[in-house]
This record gives structure tokens, sequence and C-alpha cells, in this order.
């Protein structure tokens, strides 16, 4: 593939009018780095768009992404959802977020999960950098979580995921498992030079 194709920019644009940030674009060259479907790579661009957008605006936005992308694309893009808000539309504790989203990467299908991934390289990647060039003083700036539940999170994760046998990718969990560990020294390091 020599670019995106029309439906992947699609969803670019898409995203950009409702979402307008660089992370859909970030997860979606990494599923397309690990030779993820186009399918997939659509779901992973507007997943962000449902996942930051406020519960009161689902319906009018899922309506729009069944009718413009399709009703497969919706479902997976809504596995891959993490529960950030409750059912009166009140975000949601860090942890108790992170925590229900564990039991849902437990039986979610294996593209969401190749969403979730992608998703947690980027943002593990981006705390790295933070960390590296600002200190674990800023760790708030690119996250809601402290160290230690950022390195609960990444182990428990890493954990429903090696469970996943059925889910094909491999490498990106290598890839996430190496990051991850990086990730955990990097907020160690960190914090003992406070």
């Amino acid at each position: 593939m020599h670019g995106y194709s029309d439906r992947i920019n699609h969803a670019f644009a898409f995203a950009a009018k409702y979402y307008g940030t660089l992370a859909p674009a970030n997860v979606a060259i990494i599923l397309a780095r690990f030779g993820c479907d186009q399918l997939t790579i659509v779901a992973g661009i507007l997943h962000h768009v449902l996942e930051e957008s406020p519960p009161e605006k689902w319906p009018v936005l899922e309506h729009k992404i069944t009718d413009k992308f399709g009703p497969v694309v919706l479902a997976v893009a809504r596995d891959a959802l993490e529960p950030k808000f409750d059912r009166r539309g009140v975000e949601r504790s860090w942890q108790s977020c992170k925590a229900d989203y564990l039991a849902q990467l437990a039986a979610a299908e294996p593209r969401a999960l190749d969403i979730c991934a992608a998703d947690e390289l980027y943002c593990c990647g981006t705390t790295i950098t933070a960390l590296r060039r600002l200190g674990v003083e800023y760790l708030r700036t690119v996250s809601r979580a402290g160290s230690e539940q950022t390195i609960w999170w990444y182990r428990s994760m890493l954990e429903v995921l090696e469970s996943r046998r059925e889910w094909p990718r491999t490498e990106m969990l290598s890839e996430l498992r190496v990051m991850s560990a990086d990730l955990v020294r990097s907020l160690r390091e960190s914090e003992e030079e406070l």
C-alpha cells in the first residue's frame, strides 16, 4: 500500500471533524505497521472519536459511523472503547475505568485487541518521552494515573492480552511488552531521582 485508502482517508476526515487530534493518526500508523486490515484501521481511528466524546453525543456519532463506515466498523470501535463514563454519563475514576476495561478486553474480539494494543503502544511511547524530557513530576500531563497505577495498568493489561491465545498479533504484544518494561524502568529511575 502506497498510502491510505479512500476509506481510511475518510475516517481521518471524520475524526478531524469530530475529534481533531493526532492520536487516531498515530494509532492508524501502528495498526498498519503490524499488518492490520483496513476495517481495523478505520475502527481504530473512529474509536477515538467515540472515546473522547461525551456519551450524550454517541447516538448521533454512532448513527453517522454506521451510515458512513458500516455496522461492523462501529461494533469493533465500540468493543475497543474504554468505559470512561458511567450510565449517567459521568466520568468514572481512572482505577474503576481500567479495571472494567481489563474485563472487557478478556472477552473482546481480536480486532478490538489490535486497537487497544496500538493505542497503548502510542500512549506508552508518549509517556516515556514525557518522562525523559520533563521528569516524573509531569506524568499527570500525559496520564490521569500516577506511577504505581501506570505500572499496575501495563502489567495487568499485558497479562490479559497474553491470556488471549486466539489473538494473532504476537509481534505487537512483544513490542508492547518491551515498551512497557522500558516505561516501568523509566518511572522507577525518575522516582529515585526525586
